[in-house]
């Protein structure tokens, strides 16, 4: 499998002295270091073992569907490693948060994932700020812990891009409301509804729906075309639509990641579109799920 993006940071702890980037180290305790600014050559944790450790940050599609990054550890050292904790510090994003672990990192360089949640970007610069990460690890054995601070690259490919995506999201909720209007039961031809489109008071023009798609389970048919243009003048549209089932193969059921995500492509007053999706309410999701089990005779 391939990652969507990667982000790499070799930092090899051993050497923080000699990279330009920055290095800190401070006892997990939270004491001040007093060589903190001014990192150890050595690196090394009080029982004199080195740590040689590299980081890389990536997002795989599990990650991507649960907003998280994958921070993928490396022991590059002859001894092993253990990380208890692992804190993303990241500007452009509210509500990234640290997570504990107990991480084995065995030695040759092996990668251990730990996913942490990144937060929500909101609509600023067009790149996000420069970001850390930092980890809490010990070799294996030792009674201290250290606190090592990594800076990712900047600038920040992965997460510009997830600044981007954030930002078009927002600005699309921020000037229209999407909803599946209510179902109809079509037997064997599926089920009839529509996209409800509401124009909001913050939107500075026009909103045109150029796209809607469906996904891996369904399929949308668009009997009188699938776009619509809302204004200051006429605020609501619909569009008519016809859901059916796309596969039905159990390995679809079984490895769908978003089953009621339908990504809709929004202009605001005749720019670019926006990627964004359409909410989803409980009653949608048991009229679509009822149909689509009843058609593909799926339990």
């Amino acid at each position: 499998m391939r990652p969507v993006s990667l982000l790499v940071i070799s930092l090899l702890l051993a050497a923080c002295a000699a990279t330009a980037a920055g290095c800190t180290r401070t006892p997990a305790t939270g004491t001040p270091d007093p060589a903190a600014g001014t990192p150890d050559p050595a690196a090394t944790a009080t029982d004199g073992r080195p740590l040689s450790i590299s980081v890389t940050a990536e997002q795989w599609r599990v990650h991507e569907v649960n907003r998280q990054l994958a921070i993928a550890l490396h022991n590059n050292g002859t001894t092993p490693v253990r990380v208890s904790r692992v804190e993303p510090d990241l500007p452009s994003f509210e509500g990234e948060s640290g997570v504990d672990t107990d991480a084995l990192l065995p030695v040759g360089g092996l990668r251990v994932d730990v996913p942490v949640p990144f937060g929500a970007g909101g609509c600023g610069p067009a790149g996000a700020d420069a970001s850390r990460v930092v980890v809490t690890a010990r070799p294996e054995g030792a009674a201290d812990w250290q606190r090592v601070t990594l800076d990712l690259p900047h600038p920040n490919p992965l997460l510009d891009k997830l600044l981007a995506t954030d930002c078009a999201a927002q600005r699309v909720r921020d000037s229209v409301t999407l909803a599946f209007g209510p179902w109809q039961d079509l037997g064997p031809d599926g089920v009839r509804g529509s996209l409800e489109i509401t124009r909001t008071g913050a939107a500075g023009g026009t909103v045109r729906i150029t796209e809607l798609d469906g996904n891996v389970l369904y399929r949308l048919a668009f009997p009188r075309g699938g776009t619509a243009e809302v204004s200051a003048a006429r605020p609501t549209a619909a569009i008519p639509i016809v859901v059916t089932p796309l596969r039905c193969d159990l390995h679809a059921f079984a490895e769908v990641k978003k089953p009621f995500e339908f990504p809709v492509h929004v202009a605001l007053d005749g720019r670019e579109p926006l990627a964004g999706t359409v909410g989803v309410d409980e009653d949608d999701k048991t009229a679509l799920d009822t149909m689509l089990r009843r058609i593909c005779k799926v339990p």
